[in-house]
């Protein structure tokens, strides 16, 4: 059982722990082929014949449902993210984007760094009976976990309201994957919320019902948990202050009626067409394939602030998920420097581009964390700006050469 810091393992936000305001290095320009850069510096010929893609589409792609009912509630999952608040806007300290965010549709969704890493879900479809779609976020207030207090709160949407009402019972009721040492806690505000918490990690977890929703939320204080203060009181006035700011932000959600799920567009703003999908089992890319608002993708960034400024710097207004990231951009200048922005880290360490495509920029990870993918590379095309990354150096080149083909293609 886990109640250390859940860590996710999507790459997304693996590459991003510190994102600096700017980056010593150049970038060469990225549009057509031929023509000038909006500095009027001529743009290298990319001959696209001689990039190695590998296995990887090239054309742009129509992202067809395999699963069509699953598809329409995992689009019902990202428009629920792009609604949320993001955890600073439930306490300011939590700036910090923890591990865990993103959109869900059963247990198949979870992994061990999901807020479920710390629940049982050996019978959550059974006990989430009706419902539809959910989405998480996570933050806490320090990089360093140990002088942390941190939150992972998740909204699910159901089919009726009785179905969200029964679900938050018996899900609160499974509780976490070991209750040996979970005690009840008792609600202030909110009276038909079930609490659980465990003092010995100082731990709460709670599940509330309101209308067709139900907010699941974990906080925890690693502060006393080190020094060894018990205090039920703040774990339970922050849980209660997060429910009221996510059931506000909810009334402006409106739930797609059930019988209307398979009318959502796949691909409501051209992007996904754009994106470099998913291999089928690829685990080192997103867990889904969709798109998010700027808004709803700082769920799943380290830093929300100073992303935030870059997504702001650049026009950014939607990112698309597959094998990578794509972020649309106000124009061409906007998106060259979207990737300068976002590849500044100081434990990447700059290394040569895939061959036939000098305009990337791609680097080898070589600071403390273990959990890091080794290599990512990034590169723009037009308003486009991409992000791959691998645990294998030709497979990055091979992506981010197909990302790139895929925007030239494009016609």
């Amino acid at each position: 059982m886990r109640y250390n810091d859940v860590r996710r393992r999507s790459a997304g936000r693996r590459l991003r722990a510190t994102v600096a305001a700017a980056l010593a290095v150049s970038v060469l320009a990225v549009t057509g082929c031929g023509s000038e850069s909006d500095a009027g510096e001529p743009v290298p010929n990319i001959d696209l014949s001689k990039l190695d893609t590998g296995s990887y589409d090239t054309k742009p792609q129509v992202l067809a449902a395999k699963d069509p009912a699953k598809m329409a509630r995992n689009l019902e999952a990202l428009r629920l993210g792009d609604a949320m608040p993001l955890p600073q806007d439930i306490d300011p300290a939590l700036t910090y984007g923890s591990t865990g965010g993103g959109p869900f549709t059963g247990a198949d969704s979870f992994d061990s760094a999901s807020i479920f890493g710390w629940f049982d879900k050996t019978e959550f479809d059974a006990n989430a009976a009706g419902l539809v779609a959910g989405f998480s976020t996570s933050a806490r207030s320090n990089e360093d976990t140990d002088i942390a207090f941190g939150i992972t709160a998740a909204v699910m949407v159901f089919d009726s309201d009785d179905a969200a009402a029964a679900a938050a019972i018996a899900l609160g009721r499974k509780g976490f994957n070991d209750n040996s040492k979970a005690q009840p806690a008792v609600p202030q505000r909110y009276s038909s919320a079930q609490l659980t918490w465990i003092p010995d990690y100082q731990v709460l977890a709670s599940w509330y019902a309101t209308g067709r929703y139900v907010i699941n939320t974990l906080v925890r204080d690693n502060v006393n948990n080190q020094l060894k203060i018990s205090d039920q009181g703040s774990l339970v006035a922050l849980t209660e202050k997060a429910v009221t700011v996510l059931s506000d932000r909810l009334r402006t959600f409106e739930p797609t009626s059930p019988d209307k799920l398979a009318s959502l567009p796949i691909d409501p703003q051209g992007l996904m067409r754009l994106t470099l999908l998913r291999p089928n089992g690829d685990k080192t890319a997103a867990a889904f394939d969709g798109t998010l608002t700027t808004h709803g993708a700082l769920h799943r960034w380290v830093d929300d602030t100073k992303t935030a400024a870059i997504f702001d710097r650049a026009g950014a207004d939607y990112v698309g998920y597959g094998a990578g990231e794509l972020t649309r951009t106000r124009d061409a200048q906007s998106a060259r420097t979207f990737i300068t922005d976002l590849s500044a880290n100081k434990f990447q360490q700059r290394i040569d581009p895939p061959p036939g495509l000098p305009t990337a920029l791609c680097f080898k990870y070589r600071g403390p964390a273990t959990n890091e993918f080794p290599y990512n590379c990034y590169v723009s095309h037009g308003r486009y700006a991409a992000q791959v990354w691998s645990y294998h150096l030709q497979d990055a080149y091979q992506r981010v050469s197909a990302q790139y083909a895929i925007l030239a293609n494009d016609r």
